[in-house]
This record gives C-alpha cells, sequence and structure tokens, in this order.
C-alpha cells in the first residue's frame, strides 16, 4: 500500500495548480497593467496618431487577430499605442534631430 509521502507530489502539484491564475486571468492582469500604462504613456494630442498606427499594424496581421480574446486585443492595440507614442515623444524632444537629418535630408534643403 503506496506511504502518504508517495501522494505529496501529487497533492503539492495540485495545490500548485490552484494557486496558478488561468490564461485568461493572466491575459486580464497584463491588460490591466497595459491600460494604465496607456493612460499614462499616450496624451490626448498623440492619441489619435497611435491608434491609426495601430490600427494600421492591427490589420496588417490577417484575420486571426480577429479571433483573439477582446483583453488580448486591446493589450495589443494599447502596446502598440504605448510604442508609437513614446517614439513620437522622442522625436518631439529631438532625440533624433540628428538621424532624421540624415534620413529624410531634404526636409532641411533650403
Amino acid at each position: 500500500m503506496p506511504t502518504e509521502a508517495a501522494f505529496r507530489p501529487a497533492l503539492e502539484m495540485r495545490i500548485l495548480a490552484a494557486m496558478t491564475p488561468s490564461p485568461q486571468e493572466e491575459i486580464k492582469n497584463a491588460a490591466h497593467a497595459i491600460s494604465n500604462m496607456h493612460v499614462a504613456t499616450v496624451p490626448g494630442d498623440h492619441a489619435r496618431a497611435a491608434g491609426h498606427a495601430a490600427a494600421n499594424l492591427c490589420s496588417g496581421a490577417g484575420y486571426r487577430l480577429l479571433y483573439i480574446p477582446t483583453e488580448l486585443q486591446q493589450l495589443i492595440t494599447q502596446a502598440i499605442e504605448i510604442g508609437y507614442a513614446t517614439a513620437l515623444q522622442d522625436v518631439r524632444d529631438g532625440d533624433f534631430d540628428g538621424v532624421i537629418r540624415e534620413w529624410r535630408p531634404g526636409l532641411f534643403e533650403g
């Protein structure tokens, strides 16, 4: 007859599984964190451009993006918007002035 110690690993696995959040909970937690970051990072004057950039990238992802959970769609969209708005702010702050002159010399001819 098996001893109590023989059942301990199985019991520990069940306890661990019960403590681990489900994939849906993980998506909701990540979506909440990204949403908070989005509010703090995407100002109103960048929101339209960031939303447009996210829509373009998401439409390029194809039909598969339509069939993922809504929370995950929102997470992806907001993450793209955060990146775009952050890059836009860096450009506005002049962080890329030198390289923009290299990339687009015609803008500065005159």
